[in-house]
């Protein structure tokens, strides 16, 4: 499927699943307080309707349950899925949505006697049906749309044998099926004059160009001859190899451009990250001003020097950006560390030491509940930083990486949190695992990836766990 009817299928049916889960919840609410209060399930003592906490559920669900179906796969469509493995998926996801609910009950400190039990189980239940339903729906219509004559497109495979016969079977291996190899040419061999006969003669809709370093001429011409007769043509320029990077077509001052990119390209999801970034650390600041205040005045009476440290250190792609924190070691900690260089227990370029000795008692403490970095919530509003992302390093050891793909980390805004401080911290004694983890990151990077670091970060905060 390509790129752009498959983001198209896909968030129209996030849209779809995003109504399904709204009548769901609402549904359930209905049937709880009204019918079955009707129905006398529940003896003499029916509850009154509570709709308040059915509308809040509602908008969290809206942008969190199709965040939660992607992230367990549900909209994946090849190679195809079992049915049980698409009921399992749907009920995790939903799950997952429960967890979030129950989250904000206990976070924001909402009555639980309100939050009806019976109600989310409905829910849980009508919603599994619903999404399996339009899940089948989907399949069926994709599985109809390949078989109608009037749909189906003809396709004419230009290139050696083996590349046409990877090519068959992608088009075999897609949903829907609507592509038809009618016939295949060899540009090299048979020429333009009987290329542009074969499109006549099988009625060609699409041309697929196996593009080589020697066939470049003849392809050439032959995309002339298609653009003269209004034949859509594909390219596939697969000699150029990549490990990671994703390819993109693009153009730039109408220039066509094919570009390689190993980070994700602008979209909603972006957008919404940046607007979690900005909101979240707005909220956060409000919130825990009063307590940074109390913080500050520590610090300031309980050692000499500044209440903020602040730092140059590599941001995005390596850009130079001004990180503050509450400052945790004696004033002179900087020009102590090369004295201390024999006891970096971090392999590679970053320094690491238990039990520093310039750490100040309060900045002890600072450092293990992680409230240091109260303050880079303004590099966050700043656009410096994210609140999830690789961490940021000082100039001076990104400027040591030994492996030119050490600096990939860098290839996303810094954040705040990220999979090494949930995953380990001090557990973790190489560079080269710590690379692994963010590269990790980048690589399976989702709005809900973020969520869950985040949720997983609270305890971390909290308990101290893994910190130095």
């Amino acid at each position: 499927m390509l790129s752009r009817q498959h983001n198209f299928y896909l968030q129209f049916l996030q849209l779809v699943d995003a109504l399904i889960i709204t009548v769901s919840l609402f549904a359930a609410h209905v049937l709880r307080f009204f019918i079955l209060n009707q129905l006398n399930w529940f003896g003499d003592n029916p509850l009154q309707p509570q709709f308040g906490n059915c509308y809040w559920m509602i908008a969290l669900a809206l942008p969190l349950g199709p965040l939660a179906l992607e992230y367990t796969g549900f909209y994946q469509t090849h190679p195809p899925v079992p049915w049980f493995r698409v009921v399992g998926r749907i009920m995790w996801a939903l799950t997952l949505l429960l967890i979030a609910f129950f989250t904000c009950v206990v976070v924001f400190y909402i009555p639980g006697s309100t939050v009806s039990h019976t109600a989310l189980a409905i829910f849980f239940v009508l919603a599994t049906a619903l999404l399996l339903a339009r899940s089948a729906l989907f399949h069926y219509w994709l599985k109809q749309r390949g078989t109608r004559a009037h749909l189906r497109q003809y396709v004419l495979l230009c290139g050696v044998g083996e590349e046409n016969e990877r090519w068959k079977k992608r088009f075999l291996s897609q949903p829907g099926r609507n592509f038809e190899v009618k016939a295949e040419f060899d540009l090299r061999k048979e020429g333009l004059g009987r290329f542009v006969e074969t499109l006549h003669d099988e009625a060609v809709d699409i041309v697929v160009f196996s593009l080589d370093e020697t066939s470049l001429p003849q392809v050439q011409e032959a995309l002339l001859a298609c653009e003269a007769e209004g034949v859509e043509a594909w390219i596939s320029a697969d000699f150029i190899q990549t490990l990671v990077a994703h390819v993109q077509f693009d153009q730039y001052a109408g220039q066509p451009l094919l570009i390689y990119r190993t980070t994700p390209t602008i979209s909603w999801e972006l957008v919404a990250k940046r607007v979690m970034d900005v909101v979240g650390a707005a909220i956060l600041l409000i919130l825990a001003s009063p307590f940074m205040l109390v913080i500050a005045f520590l610090i300031r009476f309980s050692s000499a020097g500044p209440v903020i440290f602040s730092q140059n250190r590599s941001g995005l792609h390596g850009r130079s950006f001004r990180m503050y924190k509450f400052r945790s070691m004696v004033t002179n900690a900087e020009q102590a560390r090369a004295e201390l260089e024999a006891l970096n227990e971090m392999s590679g370029p970053v320094f690491k030491v238990k039990n520093d000795p310039r750490v100040t008692p309060l900045g002890a403490w600072l450092r293990r509940t992680s409230l240091d970095e109260l303050p880079q919530l303004w590099n966050v509003l700043q656009g410096e930083m994210s609140l999830v992302g690789p961490r940021p390093l000082p100039l001076y050891e990104t400027a040591s990486f030994g492996d030119v793909t050490q600096r990939r980390r860098m290839s996303v805004r810094p954040g705040l949190t990220c999979l090494w401080q949930v995953r380990g911290r001090s557990k973790i004694s190489d560079f080269k695992d710590w690379v692994r983890l963010d590269l990790e990151y980048i690589d399976r990077w989702s709005l809900w990836l973020d969520f869950m670091i985040l949720l997983r970060t609270i305890p971390v905060v909290l308990f101290g766990w893994g910190a130095k």
